[in-house]
């Protein structure tokens, strides 16, 4: 199970997230929906980046 961490768009917070397979080698990002233990949300996450879909990038 592999662990990552991403950035919570709505509190700003890193939180740790996992994955339940090994993310893939691909061209083009892949999102997994994720429940966020910082906010209590659902965010759409790419586990190989940690990238948030819609967030702000900084």
């Amino acid at each position: 199970m592999p662990v990552f961490l991403y950035r919570c768009p709505n509190t700003g917070l890193n939180v740790q997230g996992w994955s339940a397979e090994e993310p893939a080698e691909q061209a083009h990002p892949t999102y997994e929906p994720l429940t966020c233990t910082a906010c209590t949300r659902v965010h759409l996450v790419d586990p190989k980046t940690g990238r948030v879909l819609g967030a702000d990038d900084d």
